[in-house]
């Protein structure tokens, strides 16, 4: 279990000496409102709280004289026994036998005996910051309540409300008070004041009286401020702050929940979104409340990362700053709160994280300061040492300011004018040296305030002679500079930038989006520059930009981070696929930003939890199936970048791309066999397994890849049908479910699509059932499968199955087969024929045609396929599925002497490298006369030579080489195949055609 980060302990203040006149005159009046000294045993204790209330808090040594037999009972039972006995007392079920006055003086009496105890508690007993806030929260949460309850039964006895239940008024009743700010978060302050924000829902409640809804509900929240706020001569309970609601300028005390959402999700502002991540329903109808929070979610997280937040929170802070008239750091007179490097700034530093990413991780949805920083540290976002930093500025500062607030009960969070002022809250906090205290104090500042502003530093702290100057507002001017940057048509360019300062397309709409690409296109035109193709690299820019239904978030995003700017400029540059890819999801760029971008891809588990998190709010069957796109697109996404900037091969990206798959494979299956299951029920015994054939079997995925898949189930013997509502037989039943789960993969959705589906390596291909029996599966291979069903089975394996053990079951199948004892002399000769059928059917374009030229991948993995096919009933287990891993046990097992293995894994690197990265820029066919000198530099760059003249060199030496050694380990493909004679095929008696996408595959 995950322990909970309390903060840091609170600090004893220095001793005052017995001897002080303000010491004795406290104890004499605790004395004498007692009737006498405490007992002998207890009097030490009592003495030692008297002494420190009476030396610094003439608060805390008033109420101790006003009720000293309650003081006397918590520092005899101890501050927390005291409050959990407290409690009970003031839930409504407690108070509802009470007039409104004697409410309100029990409350208030109970806010004067957990003042007392809480100060005990963190002037003596060291107790950590979130026990002392936690607290009072949780006393303000019960007088609430309280309040809340007895205006509910008011309103029922006047006939104004009828209650879904008297005995519970709060239950269904439609009101719902909403904590906001350090409430909302369990964090309230010694003296503060709680936000609140009261809405009712006109669904639920039931009004019955002669008001309006808005009339009942508007006089029932000015009673209920008048409960807590009202000062009378038990003295109150909490100042209330009802400005938090939408417009509070122009909008009641109380909003209909529909108005409230109607406003947020149209004119609410970021600031607002900001308050509503701590936003908690505290009292009144709590059911009713978290529906309204889950209603306006969206506009709270966003699905994309949000910069334009960002600037807005720096605007929010500039304003506190001018409007409080905060200067640099100091101490006299600093504001720990709203000042440089004050609780506001930790509390901002969380919050813009949360909300720019909050959207897409909702473990960054936490209310709590200390709690944030901790999980922005578990997931790496915030190193250790800044962890660690914040967290001691942060407790310092809030247990400063509960002793500030301490003396007087005063909401402030200044300290004194005086020297003399400072020394002594000093020795409040436990310094017996103002020296030492200032320093602690401007140490802690100092750190908080570098940290927050570094979140603002990309723009703040740049070099301006870094950036280039603005481009020309005079279009001929613009084209000339254009064309001096190395435009080819500078004319063009002009226009195109004219049109997005005339606001051509919606994205440049808004004055601020119009403002921000102003200040980022000479940046973003120098990066263009460098791409080699700056012309073409433009133009898909502009197109990007054409289907951008705003863009004030872009262009905050790449305005907060300029290095974004070059990755933009080399999408569009070098790769067509990924700008295609982000024309459609703008938002992937956030997961540059994010971070997860740029982290490889090695693991199942990581993605697994990742998919888990982004589908953990979603219910429907439909929105799964957006979520999975989403999710996979971003990958895949990340995957495209880190293979376009070289921070992975093309073996490191098809494992990285496999794991995706296999984890939306089995993810969809689950969902899919749910709600299958729904309508139809379970086979009972049943089991249905997906094999992944191909480059999804073999752990080589590109991003264009599409899935070539098999699916196969078992029943037990006599099984009749499923035992749903609508019962289908076996057969039925899992056809139906494979075709389910070829739609939840291949449809076309809002989010677009997800992968394209290959069934043709089935048993018996088109011709075959669309799902195999175990039995039937294993019953084809073992009799009338052609040698290139069985080459294809090489790459088999399992990537997802309803359950463990048919998951072992269809492994198990597939090493059996693959073990069957085979005629080597056959299978070369078959596999000769049909590359040589391949030659003639289909010839290679020229050495670039990666996959079909002579030596090029099919020749590859046919040597290496065929070699495992009649070697491995001696192979040891596991049987590999990915070629470079086939070329190691055939090395290893002596089947291939060094040098025809060096040479395969070098030509496998190379032709895979290569074909991975022109997927991924130029498509197909890749023409090098027509491609970029960038382009050229990539590709060399990914083959490890000087330059692309060496690598069209490596090409004329690998290829042949391999092509002659295809002729040695499995024969001339010329000479074996001849035209017509239906050699090649691999079977005796064919019993399906043969297609030579399959055999290619």
């Amino acid at each position: 279990m995950t322990s909970v980060n309390l903060g840091l302990p609170s600090k004893a203040p220095c001793p005052p000496a017995q001897a002080h006149p303000d010491v004795r005159r406290v104890i004499e009046g605790f004395d004498a409102a007692r009737g006498g000294a405490a007992p002998a045993g207890e009097q030490g204790d009592i003495l030692a709280v008297l002494a420190i209330f009476a030396a610094y808090s003439p608060y805390l040594s008033t109420l101790a004289q006003r009720d000293p037999a309650a003081l006397a009972q918590i520092v005899a039972q101890g501050p927390a026994a005291f409050l959990d006995a407290l409690w009970p007392s003031l839930t409504p079920a407690a108070t509802a036998g009470l007039a409104l006055d004697a409410l309100m003086r029990r409350l208030r009496q109970a806010k004067a005996q957990v003042a007392l105890a809480t100060a005990v508690g963190d002037l003596t007993a060291g107790w950590p910051l979130l026990q002392t806030t936690r607290a009072l929260s949780h006393f303000a949460g019960l007088a609430l309540r309280a309040a809340t309850a007895h205006v509910l039964r008011e309103a029922a006895a006047k006939g104004e409300l009828t209650l879904a239940d008297a005995a519970d008024p709060e239950s269904r009743c439609g009101l719902i008070v909403l904590a906001m700010g350090k409430l909302g978060a369990g964090e309230l302050n010694y003296s503060s004041d709680i936000d609140l924000i009261v809405f009712y829902d006109d669904d639920v409640i039931r009004a019955t009286g002669k008001r309006t809804p808005s009339e009942l509900f508007v006089r029932l929240t000015k009673t209920l401020v008048k409960i807590i706020q009202e000062r009378t001569a038990d003295g109150y309970v909490f100042r209330v702050d009802l400005r938090l609601r939408p417009d509070p300028g122009a909008m009641p005390i109380a909003l209909s929940t529909d108005i409230a959402e109607n406003y947020y999700q149209s004119l609410g502002q970021n600031w607002e979104r900001a308050a509503m991540i701590k936003a908690l329903p505290l009292a009144g109808d709590i059911e009713a409340g978290h529906d309204f929070l889950q209603r306006i979610r969206p506009f709270v997280w966003r699905k994309h990362l949000d910069f334009a937040a960002v600037r807005d929170i720096q605007r929010m802070k500039e304003k506190i700053r001018d409007h409080h008239g905060h200067g640099d750091i100091g101490v006299e007179g600093h504001d720990v709160k709203l000042g440089p490097g004050g609780i506001r700034e930790v509390e901002f530093f969380v919050q813009i994280q949360q909300l720019i990413s909050g959207g897409r991780d909702p473990a960054l949805r936490q209310p709590a300061t200390l709690a944030m920083l901790d999980h922005l540290a578990a997931i790496g976002r915030l190193p250790p040492a800044d962890h660690d930093t914040l967290i001691a500025g942060y407790c310092f500062l809030r247990h400063l300011e509960h002793r500030l607030q301490m003396v007087e009960d005063a909401q402030t969070h200044r300290l004194p004018e005086a020297p003399e002022a400072v020394a002594q809250i000093g020795r409040f906090m436990g310094y017996g040296d103002a020296t030492v205290f200032r320093a602690d104090l401007l140490g802690h500042l100092a750190a908080i305030q570098r940290r927050f502003t570094a979140l603002f530093a990309a723009d703040d702290t740049a070099d301006p002679t870094d950036r280039p100057p603005g481009l020309p507002r005079d279009e001929a001017a613009m084209a000339e500079r254009l064309a001096a940057a190395g435009f080819k048509e500078p004319g063009k360019a002009a226009l195109i930038v004219t049109g997005w300062r005339i606001g051509r397309y919606r994205c440049f709409r808004h004055e601020r989006a119009r403002v921000l690409v102003e200040g980022i296109a000479p940046v973003l035109m120098a990066a263009l520059a460098r791409t080699g193709e700056p012309d073409s690299a433009l133009v898909r820019l502009d197109q990007f930009l054409s289907r951008l239904p705003a863009g004030v978030q872009l262009f905050s995003l790449l305005d907060a981070n300029r290095a974004l700017l070059d990755l933009l400029a080399e999408i569009m540059g070098s790769a067509p696929l990924l700008a295609e890819t982000l024309s459609r999801r703008p938002g992937l760029l956030d997961s540059v930003v994010g971070g997860e971008a740029l982290r490889p891809i090695t693991r199942p588990e990581p993605l697994r939890r990742e998919l888990d998190t982004a589908l953990c709010d979603v219910t429907d069957y439909q929105d799964v199936l957006d979520s999975v796109r989403r999710w996979t697109a971003d990958r895949r996404f990340a995957v495209g970048i880190q293979l376009l900037r070289g921070l992975i091969d093309h073996a490191a990206a098809g494992q990285a791309l496999t794991l995706i798959a296999d984890s939306v494979i089995e993810r969809l299956l689950a969902t899919v066999s749910q709600a299958f299951q729904a309508a139809h029920g379970r086979i009972p015994g049943g089991g249905f397994a997906v094999l992944g054939f191909g480059k999804l079997g073999g752990r080589e995925l590109t991003v264009t890849s599409d899935l070539d898949l098999v699916f196969i189930f078992s029943v037990p013997d006599g099984t009749v049908g499923s035992d749903g509502a609508k019962p289908l037989t076996p057969g039925l039943y899992y056809t139906r479910l494979g075709q389910r789960l070829i739609a939840a993969m291949s449809a076309l959705t809002a989010e677009g699509s997800l992968y394209e589906v290959d069934m043709a390596l089935r048993p018996a291909g088109s011709k075959g059932p669309l799902v195999s029996t175990l039995k039937g599966f294993g019953d084809y291979y073992q009799g009338e499968a052609w040698t290139w069903e069985h080459l294809a089975l090489t790459r088999a394996r399992v990537v997802g199955a309803d359950g463990a053990a048919f998951a072992d079951q269809a492994a198990a199948l597939l090493d059996r087969i693959k073990r069957l004892p085979r005629d080597a002399a056959r299978v070369r000769g078959d596999i000769a024929a049909m590359r040589g059928r391949m030659d003639k059917d289909r010839p290679a374009r020229d050495r670039w045609d990666l996959k079909l030229c002579p030596g090029g991948l099919v020749d590859i993995e046919f040597i290496v396929q065929s070699l495992m096919l009649v070697t491995s009933a001696k192979q040891p287990a596991p049987l590999p599925t990915e070629t470079a891993a086939m070329i190691a046990r055939l090395l290893a097992q002596g089947r291939l002497d060094a040098a025809q293995a060096g040479l395969l894994d070098e030509a496998l690197r190379l032709a895979a490298g290569l074909s991975a990265l022109l997927r991924l820029t130029a498509g197909d066919p890749f023409v090098p006369d027509q491609a970029s000198d960038r382009l050229k530099t990539l590709l060399a760059r990914q083959a490890g030579v000087a330059d692309f003249a060496a690598l069209t060199a490596t090409l004329d030496r690998l290829q042949p080489a391999v092509r002659a050694l295809f002729a040695t380990l499995v024969g001339d493909p010329a000479s074996t195949y001849v035209q017509g004679s239906g050699a090649g095929t691999g079977a005796l008696e064919p019993s399906g055609g043969l297609n030579d996408d399959a055999i290619a595959r």
